[in-house]
């Protein structure tokens, strides 16, 4: 029994070997992902742009309650949306090839992010290679008949999700508690245009900040380095 007390108090308190420092620079590298990882990563990145603009103006053309829901229109809509979005591909692209075609003209190492020096020029031809090869997929999609009605299935569900939950907020916060009686009724329509024009107010402003946000910046900026 000693023994064994002995050499657990010897195990316990024994000096340890000291931890050697994190170095992250000893990690192996990632390997780099390839022109189709980052072709198929941009095409995400736009779509979920797409899907989101898609919303925001059925919302908008729901609140205005002008006409009702025609599955033809929402995918012309989409159309649009989606060409817009090509057109930003296709600017990306632009830029990126401006951007090498400076670059190579300057050595010496970079200062930040964005000053590129023949160095990068290889780094940026695959950009404008994969800012090409999305506006060329977005724009094969925009033909095909089934993935608009998908595209547009999915961004009438998020905006129908939308204005209910907005609807449902409004009312739980301005009316919890009413008593249902003649006059209640009779002023039920006005209450329900002043409801959907607050409504439209509120989705007007975030589309205004939307497009703020896009002109500041497109919308593949986080897909590629």
């Amino acid at each position: 029994m000693k023994r064994f007390f002995r050499r657990l108090v010897s195990r316990l308190f024994r000096r340890r070997r000291p931890f050697k420092p994190f170095d992250r620079s000893a990690l192996p590298k990632p390997p780099a992902p390839s022109f189709d990882e980052m072709l198929a990563e941009g095409v995400l990145v736009a779509e979920s742009a797409g899907r989101m603009a898609l919303k925001n103006r059925l919302i908008v053309f729901a609140l205005r309650g002008e006409e009702r829901f025609e599955p033809a229109r929402a995918e012309a809509i989409a159309r649009d949306v989606l060409y817009e979005l090509v057109q930003e591909a296709d600017e990306a692209a632009e830029r990126a090839a401006t951007e090498r075609e400076s670059a190579s003209q300057r050595e010496g190492r970079s200062a930040h992010q964005h000053d590129y020096h023949r160095v990068d020029t290889v780094n940026l031809r695959h950009r404008e290679r994969v800012y090409a090869g999305v506006a060329k997929r977005l724009w094969e999609l925009r033909e095909d008949p089934d993935y608009l009605e998908r595209f547009t299935e999915h961004a009438r569900d998020a905006a129908w999700e939308d204005i209910a939950a907005a609807v449902e907020a409004r009312l739980d916060r301005e009316w919890p508690d009413i008593e249902v009686d003649a006059e209640y009724e009779a002023e039920r329509d006005e209450r329900t245009r002043e409801l959907l024009v607050d409504l439209e107010r509120d989705l007007r402003e975030a589309e205004a900040e939307r497009v703020r946000r896009a002109e500041a910046d497109d919308a593949f900026r986080d897909f590629v380095g």
